[in-house]
């Protein structure tokens, strides 16, 4: 049986392929079902910076073929340029990934808080789609037992800054102050709202919030003390902007090259506009960075700026780590626990239907009632020749995480045509 996470992120893909496999959380159902054509059980974790798909098979033949195989039939990218870009891992490696990913350690910005959110959505969403069972139910309720413990009992998230602050950051370098600046926010989401409270926190004091959703843009921009613009007025607001950060997650483009050129040339006065994307897919047009005065960033762009306070946060990610290592060691206890058992079980149920039936071969051969006196005997001395032949061998199977004496007792007692998890793959 085996553990795979396959997936890429912000340190294998730049921005433009991660788009292209991002799966928004509406449609992850619908993924998730394809998905089911290709293996029994998955979770698909989709941020801006990676989309990853967890599974457990019992028949592990062509896993990552299979895994493949979907998101190329999914994204419509090219297995070749995929390949390029893809990482897989498995068993402990794929455990020890989601725990720390969980954590915030796997993050662009590290010990941020919202990947624990995230990994919780896309757990429940294949949960109640009916795409999960054990063990990856039990994989991801302790991975996110252990991103809990992570930021219950380390400061490792006041350290980092978020995407949305590390946004306003950026916008720092362009402005010598920003309390002077005008602001446009695009998308009253979870990422529009902890940008727009990043740059209110900021000191910026004029907040203008567009949103598909007009109740939502006005709500968060009542919220700020901000004014909110119907969705479809976005150009005018664009033209009175310093500052634009947009994160709708919308599927295509929000601001394209004609809205940017149409603002331009109704701006009044002749200063630079800096444009940051921080969504994937992209909500705003790559090109619109050949316009004069426009300065365009994408999420990538944010790594840039992601840098902390390096001797505060190099402690806490030292006490995470450990978080991380003692959840990894409970979890490793259990699934240990659970393989041994498995062999041990299917050992001595062999051992019985192997005694049972050579008893019963014997007493045919002698002419004797199998309910007699001699029969309940046998029974007796070979049912307690059995216990004492395995006892050695299941006493070393238990005694601790001893891959070697797993796989060769898997061997040497015909069981690896009966499934199992293979420990230590890579």
């Amino acid at each position: 049986m085996s553990l795979l996470v396959l997936g890429l992120d912000h340190r294998t893909a730049p921005v433009e392929m991660r788009e292209r496999l991002s799966v928004e959380r509406d449609q992850l159902p619908d993924a998730l079902a394809q998905l089911s054509e290709y293996v029994p059980q998955s979770v698909i974790v989709s941020t801006c910076n990676r989309t990853e798909v967890y599974t457990y098979d019992s028949d592990d033949i062509d896993l990552v073929g299979r895994v493949g195989n979907f998101l190329i039939g999914y994204s419509g990218v090219p297995g070749a340029e995929l390949e390029r870009h893809i990482y897989q891992l498995w068993e402990a490696d794929c455990v020890s990934h989601l725990f720390r990913m969980a954590g915030g350690l796997e993050s662009m910005i590290v010990g941020e808080r919202q990947i624990l959110g995230q990994v919780r959505a896309a757990f429940s969403v294949a949960s109640q789609a009916g795409h999960v069972k054990s063990p990856l139910i039990r994989v991801f309720h302790d991975a996110l037992r252990a991103g809990r413990r992570v930021h219950r009992e380390t400061n490792i998230g006041q350290h980092s800054r978020s995407v949305s602050r590390a946004a306003v950051q950026l916008a720092r370098g362009l402005f010598d102050r920003l309390d002077n600046r005008r602001a446009l926010v695009i998308g009253a989401g979870d990422a529009g709202r902890m940008v727009a409270r990043a740059l209110a926190d900021a000191g910026v004091r004029q907040i203008t919030v567009a949103n598909r959703t007009q109740w939502r843009a006005e709500e968060l921009a009542r919220d700020l003390g901000g004014v909110a613009v119907p969705f479809n007025e976005m150009g005018s607001a664009l033209a009175d902007a310093d500052l634009v950060i947009s994160s709708t997650g919308s599927p295509g483009y929000v601001v394209d090259r004609a809205m940017v050129s149409g603002a331009m040339n109704a701006r009044t006065i002749d200063a630079p506009v800096m444009l940051i994307d921080i969504a994937v897919p992209r909500d705003i047009d790559p090109a619109v960075a050949d316009f004069d005065n426009v300065q365009l960033f994408d999420i990538d762009a944010l790594s840039q700026v992601a840098e902390v306070s390096l001797d505060g946060l190099q402690g806490e990610v030292g006490k995470a780590s450990k978080v991380i290592d003692a959840e990894l060691s409970r979890f490793s206890e259990w699934w240990n626990s659970s393989d041994t058992m498995e062999l041990v079980v299917s050992l001595r149920r062999r051992a019985d239907e192997v005694r049972r039936e050579e008893v019963a071969r014997t007493l045919r051969m002698m002419g004797e009632d199998e309910d007699g006196e001699l029969a309940e005997r046998l029974d007796a001395m070979t049912n307690a020749l059995v216990k004492k032949l395995l006892h050695q061998p299941t006493v070393q199977l238990r005694s601790g995480d001893n891959t070697t004496d797993y796989r060769v007792a898997r061997r040497l007692f015909g069981q690896d045509d009966n499934g199992g998890k293979r420990r230590g793959r890579r």
